[in-house]
């Protein structure tokens, strides 16, 4: 163990206070020197005995006095210890079944957040599959749209003279190859189906 000791500093080394001895007085020299209180070993001895399992708290301690040593108390310290390894097996035992309770309830949680989180992403497949659809929907539609648009200029075209209608006729492959694929039936192959965009973990449980 360590203890509080006065210290005094004189000429570059500290010494015990308990040590110092003062010079004489003299008018032509003077001592320049201070205390202050530092830990040092105290000679005595501590013993601390703990569980080594971090589950079950317990320790105590036995140390020397001034007065007193360790060596005559070795006998009862060592029964004890072995009195109180005795109880620690039943805490220990205690400790391991709630440490397996906890163990299955997070267990359980676990589980349940992914299943929660499974049933989670199979409704926001199901949203984005419908909103998806009903997009390509409306797709189909403007490019029917677009499609019935480009025949009536064609036909349209049909009736002016060869000079106009080579015009118009370039100006409808210029307006077909800028706005790409018509097909309706290219945008909805494009479609995914819900378990295409994810696979369900608990399939059981999908809706």
């Amino acid at each position: 163990m360590s203890e509080a000791v006065l210290m005094r500093y004189v000429r570059g080394a500290y010494i015990r206070e308990a040590d110092y001895i003062p010079p004489k007085r003299s008018r032509h020299q003077v001592e320049h020197s201070w205390t202050s209180t530092q830990e040092l070993p105290s000679g005595r001895l501590r013993l601390i005995a703990y569980s080594p399992y971090g589950r079950v708290r317990w320790s105590t301690d036995w140390q020397e006095t001034k007065t007193a040593s360790l060596r005559p108390a070795l006998k009862a310290i060592v029964q004890s210890i072995e009195d109180a390894a005795v109880e620690l097996v039943g805490k220990l035992e205690e400790a391991d079944r709630q440490a397996e309770i906890a163990h299955r309830a997070w267990l359980a949680a676990e589980e349940k957040r992914r299943r929660d989180e499974d049933r989670r992403r199979v409704e926001q497949s199901v949203r984005e599959s419908r909103e998806h659809l009903t997009q390509i929907i409306g797709r189909w539609s403007q490019v029917l749209e677009v499609e019935r648009f480009l025949a009536g200029v064609e036909r349209r075209a049909a009736d002016l003279p060869a000079e106009d209608q080579a015009l118009i006729r370039d100006r409808l492959r210029l307006a077909r190859a800028f706005l790409g694929t018509q097909d309706p039936l290219d945008v909805f192959l494009a479609w995914r189906t819900p378990t295409e965009r994810y696979h369900p973990v608990y399939p059981d449980e999908a809706t």
